[in-house]
C-alpha cells in the first residue's frame, strides 16, 4: 500500500465524532488528500408511516447539520460533504470502493468502562467488510491522541503472506510523519506455573521461525528494519505491551479481508483495536 490519496470520514454528529475531527483534519492536511465527510441515514430506522413531506424535512435538517460540521472548520483543502440513504456500514464501504486509495477514519464508541468491551456496531461492520485501510481512534476513556501527534509507531506483524504489505505501510507512514518505528512480532510466553519441556521447545520453535522468516518478508517489501519479539500471556497482551513500552501514538496491523486464509494476528484485529491505548491503522 502507498500512502492514502483520499480520506473518508463518516459523520454521525456524536461527541466522539467531533472529538476525532481535528485528527482527521490533520491527516488530510498532512497527506494533501481530498476529504469526504459522509453521513448515512437509514429509512428503515424511521416509522413506516412517516409522510414524504416529513422525510424531506428530515433530509433538509440532516443536510444542514452536515453543511455546518464541524462548527469550527480547520484549514483543510478540498473537503466535500455527502448525505446518503441506507445502512451506515454498507454506505461507508460502498463509498470507499469508489474512491482513489482511500483511508477510512472512524471513531470506535468505546468511551465508558462498559463500552470498552465492545466496538460500535458500524465500526465493527466496516472493519469486517471494507477492503481498504481503516484508522480507528484509541478505544479508551481518555479518547484520541492530540491531532497529528505521531512520534512513535508500532507495527505488529504475524509473518503471514500480507506481512510485506503491512511493513511497507508502516515504513511509509513513519517516514512521512517523522516518527520512530518499532516492528514487533508477538509470541505467547511460557507460563512459569506450568513448566514443560514440550512447551519450551514449541516456544523456541516459534521464536526461531519468526527470526528466520522475517528477512524474507523485508526483502519482498523492499525494506530493512529490525524485528522485536514480544512475549506475554497472549498475543494481544504482547502487542498492547509493546504499544505501552514504546509510547506509541499509532499501531499498524494487518486486518486482512473476508476472503482467504486469516493469520493469527488478523483474527485478533478487533481485540487489538478494542484494547489499544493509541489509534490503530489496520490494513
Amino acid at each position: 500500500m502507498s500512502l492514502p490519496k483520499s480520506i473518508l470520514f463518516p459523520v454521525d454528529f456524536s461527541d466522539r465524532c467531533h472529538a476525532v475531527w481535528p485528527t482527521v483534519a490533520r491527516m488530510a492536511w498532512e497527506l494533501r488528500a481530498p476529504l469526504t465527510l459522509l453521513h448515512a441515514w437509514d429509512l428503515l430506522d424511521l416509522d413506516p408511516t412517516t409522510l414524504p413531506s416529513a422525510l424531506e424535512g428530515i433530509r433538509s435538517h440532516l443536510w444542514d447539520k452536515l453543511r455546518h460540521f464541524p462548527p469550527l472548520d480547520l484549514e483543510v483543502p478540498n473537503v466535500q460533504r455527502e448525505l446518503v440513504e441506507g445502512p451506515a456500514a454498507a454506505c461507508i464501504v460502498d463509498r470507499a470502493a469508489t474512491m482513489e486509495a482511500p483511508l477510512i477514519m472512524m471513531a470506535t464508541r468505546g468511551h465508558t468502562r462498559f463500552r470498552q468491551l465492545l466496538l460500535g456496531s458500524v465500526t465493527a461492520a466496516v472493519l469486517h467488510d471494507a477492503a481498504h485501510p481503516v484508522w480507528t481512534e484509541a478505544h479508551t476513556e481518555e479518547g484520541s491522541v492530540p491531532a497529528g501527534a505521531y512520534h512513535s509507531m508500532v507495527c505488529a506483524v504475524d509473518m503471514g503472506p500480507r506481512t510485506p504489505g503491512v511493513l511497507q505501510t508502516a515504513i511509509e507512514f513513519s517516514s512521512h510523519f517523522g516518527a520512530s518505528l518499532h516492528v514487533v512480532h508477538s509470541v505467547p510466553g511460557i507460563d512459569p506455573r506450568f513448566p514443560s519441556g514440550a512447551a519450551d521447545r514449541a516456544h523456541a520453535f516459534l521464536v526461531d521461525k519468526a527470526r528466520e522468516d522475517f528477512p524474507g518478508h523485508c526483502q519482498r517489501a523492499g525494506v530493512a528494519v529490525p524485528l522485536e519479539i514480544v512475549e506475554d500471556v497472549g498475543l494481544v497482551n504482547g502487542i498492547t505491551g509493546a504499544v505501552a513500552k514504546h509510547r506509541a501514538d499509532l499501531l499498524i496491523i494487518g486486518r486482512g479481508v473476508i476472503q482467504g486464509p486469516l493469520g493469527r494476528l488478523r483474527t485478533n484485529a478487533h481485540e487489538i483495536i478494542r484494547r489499544s491505548r493509541c489509534a490503530v491503522l489496520s490494513v
